[in-house]
């Protein structure tokens, strides 16, 4: 074991006389903990449609909240991967009985101006009436219909939309 440890020692010693000194590098990283609150809801992934090609005739994106599929139609193509469900947290009783609603459809609005898309329809992974499970937790998933215009002007698109939860 000695000798082992003797040979690790000379190496590393060889390793740094043949390129020079050692150099020191840093970097930072930041982490992030949400500690929730029984009748609680949170956000952990929002709605993403991903790139997205705009053709000569209008067409849409649609996301599944069950498996995150992207799939389109008219005049507009996938451009690589992407395209996700909104994924919610709600925490609340072991087996509560609770209500999903949603606020109005969102608009996502062109970053910088000059354009906008309507999201048609959000879709749940699941009923709007559910019970939590036996932790008191439910995953909660959002999906939606992007209506995407003919030649959209290109650029991020950005817009909100809400979830309320009702516990019973």
């Amino acid at each position: 074991m000695k000798r082992k440890m003797m040979w690790a020692a000379s190496a590393a010693a060889l390793a740094l006389g043949q390129h020079g000194a050692a150099i020191a590098a840093d970097d930072s990283a930041s982490s992030e903990a949400v500690i929730v609150t029984p009748l609680s809801l949170v956000n952990t992934t929002d709605l993403e449609f991903g790139t997205l090609l705009a053709g000569p005739t209008a067409g849409t994106v649609i996301i599944n909240p069950n498996n995150d599929a992207r799939s389109t139609t008219g005049g507009v193509t996938a451009a690589g991967a992407g395209g996700s469900a909104a994924q919610f947290w709600t925490y609340g009783g072991p087996r509560q009985f609770i209500f999903v609603t949603r606020g109005p459809l969102p608009v996502l609005d062109r970053v910088g101006g000059g354009g906008s898309m309507n999201v048609s329809q959000l879709t749940l992974n699941g009923s709007v009436f559910r019970y939590l499970n036996s932790a008191g937790l439910l995953d909660l998933r959002v999906g939606g219909t992007l209506q995407v215009g003919a030649n959209q002007a290109p650029g991020t698109y950005e817009g909100d939309f809400q979830i309320t939860v009702t516990y019973f």
